[in-house]
């Protein structure tokens, strides 16, 4: 029987009333008889209806959908200890799991061959294994299909192998440190605005109307530390980002995924903020025109202060970073599942830049308070004690509430940007050197095959 015919009879399997279009009950149905999730149901419908209004898919569409699945599913099957034949018999399935390094007996292989609706003759098809494949959503399928079918006939729950790749870890850290300093130079005269205000007694009107005499070159002043210091730090804390959700994958596998987002964020930015901190005193400072250059900076600072002078306004820093981290990448994540769903399909680049925009301007505004007490703690002369507690009083009693949101307006324009930039550049960045290593490793196989054939 060809796979197009057993494909057709799959589908009327799961077109239970036979009229020619299954529907989400149909297939909810067919996941609760595989003991599969329910919402694997809506995913197989989502993805294969022909428009997002429409409530069951026909056999075109299913046909559709086995054919963009059929290589990966394919490929799967080989993965297994297949008979001559190309089936599965029990010994097989044995072997199966050995190889996996999951319980390999006999009782464990009868429930699997069970599982999948064996013929009488007790072995398996790739026509029973593509069926069982075809309802998973396309990122299981890149899971070892022998944890699945285990998972899935046992009722043993199979941990994900995860491994901590430090190439994979490179790669997001390269990618973040790079796309936060190309946004840090390019938006770094609308930061520069932003810390004239908050150290200042100007309003931001008031700021724009002496631009002229600021000029272009003082709008540029510090921003050397600012790049190197965004470039260290932010590709620090997406390594590290990247790093702790694959332990906490591990450790805590049950973990919602907005808690393993908001737990990586929070151990990144507290890491990756503690080596920006110097960079971003010498950068405030030269932005208010305390020093003149960085070499002036280090020794006036080294002079007056000492080694934490440095460090000057690190508990404000954490105390803007951490939630705004913490939140920013929370409601990325969060928005860009929405986007999808709503879309029905991936995101575009655009729309996940926008994403990224919208999710690190709205994370500014509300982190603005504690950026106006660390411009106020790292711009104070040098010499003068200072804390938290005394920045916020005197803001509350000379300037009133509003006067902690001062910069507001630049701090949203400044960091949408840069969100979209850090959020969500960083993750088309480490997109597109992945798919450059598939090439090239694709590239390099051609190569070997055309040297095998002539040899």
């Amino acid at each position: 029987m060809t796979a197009r015919a057993t494909g057709k009879r799959f589908f009327e399997e799961l077109d239970r009333d036979g009229d020619g279009q299954v529907t989400l009950e149909d297939l909810e149905v067919a996941m609760r008889k595989r003991r599969l999730p329910r919402r694997y149901a809506r995913d197989l419908l989502r993805r294969t209806r022909s428009n997002r209004f429409s409530k069951s898919i026909g056999w075109k569409q299913f046909l559709s959908l086995m054919e963009q699945k059929e290589a990966t599913i394919l490929r799967a099957y080989t993965t297994l200890c297949l008979s001559k034949s190309g089936t599965l018999h029990k010994n097989q399935i044995v072997e199966s799991l050995k190889g996996a390094g999951l319980p390999a007996n006999e009782d464990n292989a009868a429930a699997m061959l069970r599982y999948l609706n064996a013929d009488s003759e007790g072995s398996i098809s790739y026509s029973h294994f593509r069926s069982f494949m075809l309802l998973l959503p396309s990122e299981r399928l890149e899971d070892d299909p022998r944890n699945i079918w285990f998972e899935a006939a046992t009722l043993v729950a199979v941990p994900p192998p995860v491994e901590i790749s430090a190439g994979n870890v490179l790669k997001s850290a390269l990618a973040g440190g790079l796309a936060s300093a190309l946004s840090t130079s390019m938006l770094h005269p609308i930061d520069t605005m932003k810390t004239r205000v908050q150290a200042s007694t100007l309003s931001f009107p008031e700021l724009i109307a002496k631009l002229p005499q600021i000029g272009i070159q003082g709008l540029y002043r510090g921003s050397i530390p600012a790049i190197l210091g965004q470039f260290s730090s932010h590709g620090l804390r997406t390594g590290i980002f990247e790093a702790s959700k694959l332990i906490l994958v591990r450790v805590a596998p049950t973990l919602p995924e907005i808690q393993v987002q908001s737990l990586a964020s929070f151990c990144s930015t507290i890491l990756g903020t503690a080596v920006r901190i110097p960079c971003e005193v010498l950068k405030q400072r030269l932005q208010a025109g305390i020093f003149d250059n960085v070499g002036e900076a280090i020794v006036g600072t080294m002079q007056k202060d000492g080694l934490k002078g440095f460090f000057r306004g690190t508990g404000a820093t954490l105390c803007r970073e951490v939630p705004f981290y913490v939140a920013g990448m929370c409601l990325y994540g969060e928005a860009k599942k929405a986007a999808q769903h709503v879309l029905s399909r991936e995101l575009e680049p655009w729309e996940t830049i926008a994403v990224g925009a919208l999710s690190g301007g709205l994370a500014a505004v509300v982190t603005t308070p504690f950026d106006v007490m660390k411009t106020r703690m790292m711009t104070a002369p040098p010499g003068t004690p200072v804390s938290m507690q005394l920045i916020v009083f005197s803001i509350l009693r000379n300037e009133g509430p509003l006067g902690l949101f001062k910069g507001a307006i630049p701090r949203f324009f400044w960091i949408a940007p840069l969100g979209a930039m850090n959020f969500a550049g960083y993750e088309l960045a480490k997109k597109a050197m992945i798919e450059a290593e598939k090439e090239t490793a694709d590239s390099l196989q051609e190569k070997k095959n055309m040297v095998g054939s002539r040899g």
